[in-house]
């Protein structure tokens, strides 16, 4: 595993990761509406053999569903709260570097960068791994050996 390639889509994922939780949230309350929206199973609704009601199809599905994006709610979370760990262990510029780089290419991160903090292309290149390397450690929680 590439622990630079990991922690480079960490950051770029990091914005919609955050974004998606409230609208999970939202899609599994939609669920539960739907759940106890749904009329018991009418005596016209009997199953063939062996397979179920519509009905009760109707609500595996919605169970199913749920089940699924409260899963995915909880690891959206914990990514979040992991990337939030590493970014909170950086300065201000060492935040700056990193959020440029991973909204824009190299070239025009740089750029950016520069006009921010006056600093020259190769000392930004030199931020840049160590921000990188100190926010990775302060993710997983790895010391240095």
């Amino acid at each position: 595993m590439d622990w630079k390639a990991e922690a480079k889509k960490e950051l770029q994922n990091y914005e919609r990761l955050k974004m998606s939780l409230p609208n999970i949230r939202e899609r599994i309350r939609g669920l539960e509406d739907k759940m106890t929206a749904l009329k018991s199973s009418s005596s016209g609704d009997t199953p063939v053999q062996g397979g179920g009601s519509k009905f009760e199809d109707m609500l595996l599905n919605c169970i199913v569903e749920k089940e699924r994006l409260i899963l995915t709610y909880k690891a959206n979370k914990t990514r979040v709260k992991l990337i939030e760990r590493g970014l909170d262990s950086l300065t201000e510029t060492e935040k700056i570097i990193l959020t440029e780089f991973s909204r824009n290419k190299s070239g025009a991160a740089v750029d950016i960068i520069s006009e921010k903090t006056n600093y020259e292309r190769t000392h930004i290149y030199r931020l840049y791994d160590k921000a990188l390397y100190k926010f990775t450690v302060a993710e997983y929680g790895i010391t240095e050996f």
